[in-house]
């Protein structure tokens, strides 16, 4: 009985170091799992994680050269630049910068929801057409990103973005994540490294997508129902069939995989950093600006109306929340 139990025991340590010895920012040796993970990560907001596990581990590296070699070639800001970076900062973070904001939308409200279906038709109307006119999309890929935009636009059209209770709790959640990027000057914001960055990401959009829930975009529940299944595999190529539900409608689409060093990968993704890092690294163009959360404007539209102009977590037509990465589509394990 003693030997029964100390084999017990010694199986359960085994079992327990296997898990502790996991590296989950270790892309899968299954393309459905590999890709079911990415959705996982989003939902999790682990945006290290997805940062990982997204691109080969040398392509991380790449990344991480050039945001440092991009960083170098940025001019040090002048002190307006500085000040307005802090000015904008301080606006989101002051100790009644609730109550200022909700102030300066309010008036504003009634215009936004007046102006909604209209707004929601023009931006359907041009995505619609630029989606029949891109000539590097089959007719697959066409058909998901219609009843994405579809399933977008009728929420779009009728999110309550004029209800006051819902902006004062949107706001709140606006003001709670400027809060928790603990940033305050331009010069701390600079000397970030290149996993800080990807993780303040991740808090940016955890934040975006709480104020989506609050106007009926659960984009968890959107994450929850993403499932993976292996279509076909040949070699270092395999293709996964993911599905979700978006906004009640069901979404479906064929996603490549390729496989490096037995680990499978997005091919999207793979492609477009690719792409990326090909390109040589430029100085900035222009001054670069405070955190991307903007003050009301006076024509009626604001901050709180913003996700009704653009198509939320599935930009990429080969899975959700594809917004999280320049490279592609998404899904978990």
């Amino acid at each position: 009985m003693k030997r029964l139990n100390l084999l017990a025991l010694l199986g359960l340590s085994l079992l327990a170091l296997s898990a502790c010895t996991t590296n989950k920012n270790e892309a899968a040796k299954d393309p459905a799992v590999a890709a079911k993970n990415l959705a996982v990560s989003i939902r999790e907001n682990d945006f290290d994680r997805l940062s990982h596990i997204l691109v080969t581990p040398d392509l991380y590296a790449k990344l991480e050269t050039r945001y440092k070699d991009e960083a170098a070639k940025k001019p040090a800001p002048t002190a307006e630049e500085s000040k307005q970076f802090a000015d904008n900062i301080a606006k989101y973070t002051a100790a009644d910068a609730e109550k200022k904001l909700f102030d300066e939308l309010q008036p504003n409200l009634a215009k936004v929801a007046a102006s909604q279906p209209m707004m929601a038709g023009m931006f359907q109307g041009m995505a619609n057409q630029s989606i029949t006119s891109n000539d590097k999309m089959g007719a697959d890929e066409k058909k998901q990103a219609t009843d994405v935009l579809n399933a977008i636009s009728k929420w779009a059209a009728t999110a309550p973005f004029g209800d006051q209770e819902k902006a004062k709790q949107a706001i709140k959640i606006v003001v709670e994540t400027a809060r928790s990027l603990n940033l305050t000057t331009m010069e701390a914001a600079r000397k970030l490294s290149f996993a800080e960055t990807i993780q303040k990401a991740g808090l940016g959009v955890g934040g975006l997508r709480k104020v989506l829930a609050v106007y009926g975009f659960d984009t968890d529940k959107m994450l929850d129902s993403v499932t993976a299944v292996k279509k076909s595999e040949d070699g270092d190529n395999a293709v996964v069939t993911v599905s979700y539900t978006l906004l009640d409608a069901k979404i479906t689409s064929d996603v490549p995989m390729v496989k490096v060093d037995g680990r499978w990968y997005s091919k999207s993704a793979m492609d477009n950093v690719k792409d990326m890092l090909a390109k040589p690294v430029e100085a900035p163009a222009a001054p670069e600006s405070a955190p991307a959360m903007e003050a009301p404007a006076e024509n009626g539209s604001s901050a709180m109306s913003a996700p009704a102009e653009q198509p939320a977590p599935s930009e990429s037509t080969e899975a959700p929340a594809s917004a999280a990465s320049s490279a592609g589509e998404q899904p978990s394990n």
